[in-house]
């Protein structure tokens, strides 16, 4: 079946238009394809003004916000959500329970696309960046093939996902920033990519039905900890990459250590589509730095602002602090939303790496805030805002040091997002 028969005359419910309106896209498509759409939202018209003019043109039936009705769902055919949502949402309950299909765009793409190549890219951080460094420089190189296809899947841009069913052919390339809540769903489906780049740690059973001409790219430290996963049975490749693997010679505008990290994931993975280094590195040279994610924003009176707000985990933070550290010269803010993820190791380090924390307002942070204040070698402060919080790092910090907003953890409610937070703290300290 095409996708055009599979869509026509089908009512479908999306669920969550993405934190600035990344699945419009994808509705458009779907409209476009005589799918009836009704769309829903749980945030309300007046925090949705910037997105909702966008629906007037796309042909859906209609949009409900504020709420999501379980029971009005169980009247469709098709559910599908943002990533940002949960399909253990407790309005989907009834509907899954109906045997009503539950779908996040991705895994619907794989379901009805002919057989690509994908390149997943995964880990609790740096995916965005390597993702991006990887599009761009495939872009160019595939530029000068007239039949090689090239999409992106990132759920953090607005190119869209079930979009590019009308354009992908059988070959293309497909690559994916496939984020971590979306890694047990590519298994339950048995898709491994192709490529596997990983980061850092993740669920690694993502990689059990790859084959002997796959690939898995990795630093040192994250291919040791396949070795050593007993229930792994990925026959891939497997390829090391090391910060050194960049040539001196490179003009690298961020001199953050992990950035050369990323770089050689990026430049081992297009290797492997035979893209020369020259190319690379002219592609790598020109990017601009990755907003949100360790990006320097200002100096004021020899003390250095770092916006970090896209960290989402222990790890990514972690790594942030460790990069930018010197001597433990950093005051950290961090603080949110609730992850699920264990904050164990990264409140044991920190005291290597920083000499102050400001703890933000959330759920997450209620839970790591007994851990926190038994630090003994760094001063603990909680604030009630990120511009309380600016103001207290600004008060104690000195000559040389750094101040680093790496949340570590969500962005807290539904009417934020980690790019509107990231917004928010480079705003205030260029007021400062």
């Amino acid at each position: 079946m095409s996708y055009k028969e599979y869509f026509n005359g089908k009512k479908i419910a999306i669920i969550g238009l993405g934190p600035h309106g990344e699945m419009i896209p994808d509705i458009k498509f779907l409209c476009k394809n005589k799918s009836s759409v009704t769309v829903f939202d749980m945030r309300t018209e007046s925090r949705l003004k910037t997105i909702v003019p966008e629906l007037s043109s796309t042909g859906i039936e209609k949009c409900i916000l504020g709420k999501v009705d379980a029971e009005e769902l169980l009247n469709f055919d098709l559910i599908i959500i943002s990533p940002e949502i949960s399909k253990k949402s407790i309005f989907l309950k009834k509907a899954i329970q109906a045997e009503i299909q539950v779908e996040f765009p991705d895994t619907l793409f794989f379901k009805l696309s002919p057989p690509v190549t994908l390149i997943g890219v995964m880990g609790q951080y740096g995916k965005n960046s390597v993702t991006m460094m990887i599009y761009e420089i495939l872009k160019k190189s595939f530029s000068e093939y007239k039949d090689q296809g090239l999409f992106l899947i990132n759920s953090e841009t607005d190119s869209g996902v079930l979009s590019h069913l009308k354009k992908v052919k059988k070959d293309d390339v497909v690559l994916v920033r496939i984020q971590e809540n979306l890694l047990n769903y590519y298994h339950e489906m048995h898709i491994s990519p192709h490529v596997a780049v990983i980061t850092s740690y993740v669920d690694f059973s993502i990689l059990n039905f790859q084959t002997y001409n796959n690939f898995i790219v990795a630093p040192d430290e994250v291919v040791d900890m396949i070795k050593k996963e007993k229930d792994i049975n990925s026959k891939a490749k497997i390829l090391r990459t090391r910060p050194g693997m960049v040539p001196a010679g490179w003009k690298i505008e961020n001199k953050i250590s992990h950035h050369k990290d990323n770089i050689a994931l990026a430049m081992q993975t297009c290797e492997l589509f035979k893209v020369e280094q020259e190319e690379i590195r002219e592609v790598i040279e020109d990017m601009p730095a990755q907003k949100g994610s360790v990006e320097f924003i200002k100096k004021i009176d020899f003390i250095e602002y770092y916006n970090d707000a896209n960290s989402i985990s222990p790890e990514s933070t972690l790594s942030a602090l460790k990069s930018l550290s010197n001597n433990r010269n950093t005051i950290l803010i961090l603080g949110g939303a609730y992850t699920g993820f264990d904050y164990t190791n990264m409140v044991k380090e920190i005291s290597k790496y920083s000499k102050m924390i400001i703890l933000l307002p959330g759920s997450g942070s209620l839970g790591i805030r007994p851990m926190l204040e038994s630090l003994k070698d760094t001063v603990f402060v909680q604030s009630f805002s990120l511009e309380e919080s600016l103001i207290k790092a600004k008060e104690n910090a000195v000559k040389g040091d750094r101040i680093l907003f790496s949340p570590a953890f969500d962005a807290v409610g539904i009417d934020i997002s980690r790019k509107e937070r990231g917004e928010k703290f480079v705003k205030i300290v260029r007021s400062l």
